[in-house]
């Protein structure tokens, strides 16, 4: 065992040892610290140009090195890298004085490989000689740029330079950045540049641009730095001007503007300097700092203004809300000054103004559609609609009217010896709504009739503005009674009851002036026996039910099939679940719809939509757009592409209680491809407007697991005229 005094006697030594540590220790790291700063001062402000702060870092890490304890090396090669600056801003005699003191401290200092010029190695040449040493600062380097070479005649440029006035600007520049005079900064490098373009140069008014606000000018510089770089290949000019291009891009402010609804020639200035109306959504590049946005229009005949200042900070995005108010008093009574004074939006400071005659607007349209397909359906649809809305109150009522002239005669008609038919479907409906301010409701009616089915909808839904009409959430609910009969008798004669009831729920929310995005779910019940009786489903016994193939033919069918007639029987009850999600996107001149809808039921139907549109708008009256959708499904759960059917010993035959031959209710895809166009026959902005529509789209639909038919394709078609009238 050591004595006591032994392990006090160890402790006491390795204090002592590392009380004469630590003074080395501190001076190594003062060495590494300090060491590293020349290194990323020469990486990036020197080889930017950015001589001033340049300057100022190399400055702190000397007085770092005289407080601490920095090795002589240390401090020598702070001394080389503030000479090399001094000479690139024309302070030759305070370089050669910087170049001296650095091989006073260390005899052995050289300068660095890259980043000097002719007139640098002459000065630390002379500086080595005057203190004796041998000539160590290596040979020419062709591939450095002199931005600021030594002492040259009179008059003469010096080397690296083709102008000796530019040359002298440029130095002005320089003296004016160590100076802190911005301003001077960059108009003294703008002058040299203007007779000589030097990269370094225009590095360096970047710098000052950038340190005075004006970020887009010095992304412009710096963009033009790295242009030139590349076209002499000078690596360290595109490496210093492609780094000060990558952190100014993420600086750099835009602005953008909601223009308001229900004014006339309005007319929007930024900082004095117009902007055009269709660009108003746009988002254009700013410098950060204050900004003066005014605006000027009419609404119902007032004119009206807008004026704010913003201050805007680096990388951010300003949304301007233009909202008009009136400054005349002589057109506004003082009740309707102080309604425009406390609207929140262009809207509410619209109902405030004096309402003129005009504040009705009137739509009305028709359209007659075609449909076909190699099933051999043929349906013909004219139909008319029309519209009265009172921006001003908030009211609207509306109407509609169509007729669908059907023929058919499909393989599952042939196949069950029913007759080919003709028969003719009215629809038409009545809605209206009211929404005087935040918070609306809406209620419709529609009534269908054909020869054996009544359909009688009822519908109401309640809406809501909220965050400045940025979220908009709905509610919906629709309760249809539906009767269903026989196609060769009246209703009266035969008829099944059929409800459905249906809850909405949707939110629209505005993401950016671009951008809208529109979220829904519904769930809807429907009760009653919907089935088709004039639909018979053939039956088959079970060993033959097995070996029925898809896209089984007529013949084939009724070769195998039982004699028995089996009308088809659907369950009673089912329910509907969907989810679905659209968003609208507006670029310059087109507008982007996205939209999908997923959906489930209670026969555990499980489906997806994705439906896309891209409407593209070529000049002011054409508006021209693709169209694709996708649509895929499962079957039922009691869907079967063969029903089999079991004799007892007695005759007695059983069949399944659920049986269908809808090939609707199959798994199956279907794809769509179309587009269509929209002819504006009048000036968008006057006051009555037409316009012409024309779409078409081609759907090629693949049964799965069908029987006659596993192919269809249709071809939809329609043409449609619309007036409004103010």
């Amino acid at each position: 065992m050591r004595h006591p005094n032994v392990r006090w006697v160890e402790v006491a030594l390795l204090a002592l040892s590392l009380a004469l540590v630590a003074p080395s220790a501190r001076a190594a790291s003062d060495d590494a610290a300090v060491g590293s700063t020349v290194q990323n001062v020469l990486e990036n402000e020197y080889a930017q140009a950015s001589y001033a702060d340049a300057k100022r870092k190399l400055l702190a890490a000397l007085q770092k090195c005289t407080k601490g304890n920095c090795s002589a090396a240390t401090r020598a090669k702070v001394y080389v890298a503030l000479g090399m600056v001094a000479s690139q801003i024309g302070q030759n005699d305070e370089a050669k004085t910087d170049f001296t003191n650095a091989v006073q401290e260390d005899s052995k200092a050289s300068l660095p490989s890259a980043g000097t010029s002719p007139a640098i190695r002459s000065l630390f040449a002379d500086a080595q000689k005057a203190a004796g040493t041998s000539d160590s600062a290596g040979g020419e380097d062709d591939a450095t740029i002199a931005t600021a070479p030594g002492p040259t005649a009179e008059g003469q440029a010096p080397p690296g330079w083709k102008s000796a006035k530019a040359f002298q600007a440029a130095s002005a520049g320089l003296a004016a950045d160590l100076a802190g005079k911005l301003n001077e900064c960059v108009e003294k490098d703008k002058e040299s540049l203007g007779m000589e373009e030097q990269p370094r140069t225009r590095l360096h008014l970047a710098s000052c641009e950038a340190r005075n606000g004006k970020l887009i000018d010095a992304l412009r510089d710096a963009q033009k730095a790295l242009q030139v770089g590349i076209e002499r290949h000078d690596n360290l000019v595109m490496k210093a001007a492609g780094k000060r291009v990558q952190e100014l891009i993420p600086k750099i402010p835009h602005v953008t503007f909601q223009p308001p609804s229900g004014v006339t020639d309005l007319k929007v200035t930024f900082d004095e300097r117009p902007v055009p109306t269709e660009s108003l959504t746009k988002k254009f590049s700013i410098d950060p700092g204050k900004h003066l946005v005014h605006a000027e229009g009419a609404a119902n005949g007032v004119p009206l203004t807008y004026e704010e200042e913003f201050t805007v900070k680096p990388g951010e995005l300003l949304t301007v809300t233009i909202t008009l108010k009136s400054q005349e008093p002589g057109f506004l009574t003082g009740g309707q000054l102080k309604c425009m004074l406390s609207a929140k939006s262009q809207e509410e400071v619209n109902k405030c103004l004096p309402q003129n005659a005009k504040n009705l607007v009137i739509r009305a349209g028709t359209e007659v559609s075609g449909y076909t397909d190699t099933n051999h359906v043929h349906v013909a649809s004219p139909g008319f609609n029309g519209s009265i809305t009172s921006p001003t109150s908030g009211w609207n009522v509306g109407g509609n009217f169509l007729v669908d002239f059907v023929t058919a005669a499909s393989p599952d008609i042939v196949s069950m010896a029913s007759r080919h038919f003709q028969e003719t479907r009215y629809a038409g409906g009545l809605n209206g709504g009211y929404k005087p301010g935040l918070f609306g409701v809406s209620a419709g009616g529609n009534v269908s009739h054909e020869p054996d089915y009544l359909s009688i909808t009822g519908n109401i839904a309640v809406t809501a503005d909220l965050k400045d009409k940025l979220v908009t959430p709905r509610l919906a609910f629709a309760h249809s009674d539906d009767t269903i009969g026989y196609r060769s008798s009246p209703l009266s004669a035969f008829e099944r009851k059929f409800y459905t009831n249906e809850f909405e729920g949707g939110l629209t929310v505005v993401m950016s002036p671009t951008t809208l995005l529109m979220l829904g779910a519904t769930f809807s019940t429907e009760r009653g026996d919907q089935s088709k009786v004039y639909r018979y489903v053939p039956m088959f016994t079970p060993q033959i039910a097995g070996r029925i193939p898809a896209g089984a033919t007529v013949d084939l069918v009724n070769f195998y099939r039982l004699p028995l007639r089996s009308i088809e029987q659907l369950p009673t009850e089912r329910d509907r679940y969907a989810v679905a999600a659209r968003i609208n996107h507006r670029f310059t001149s087109a507008t982007l719809r996205l939209e999908e809808r997923i959906y489930y039921d209670s026969w555990q139907t499980k489906a997806t939509t994705t439906d896309l549109r891209y409407m593209q708008d070529l000049g002011r009256y054409l508006r021209v757009w693709p169209h694709v959708r996708l649509h895929a499904q499962s079957g039922t759960n009691f869907y079967q592409l063969a029903y089999s059917a079991v004799i007892q010993a007695n005759g007695q035959i059983t069949v399944p209680t659920y049986r269908t031959g809808d090939r609707e209710l199959a798994p199956l895809v279907t794809a769509t491809g179309g587009g269509g166009m929209r002819i504006a026959l009048g000036a968008p902005e006057g006051s009555t407007q037409y316009g012409l529509t024309l779409s078409g789209d081609v759907m090629y639909s693949r049964f799965l697991n069908s029987l006659f038919v596993t192919t269809r394709t249709a071809f939809y078609g329609a043409v449609a005229f619309d007036a409004e009238f103010q």
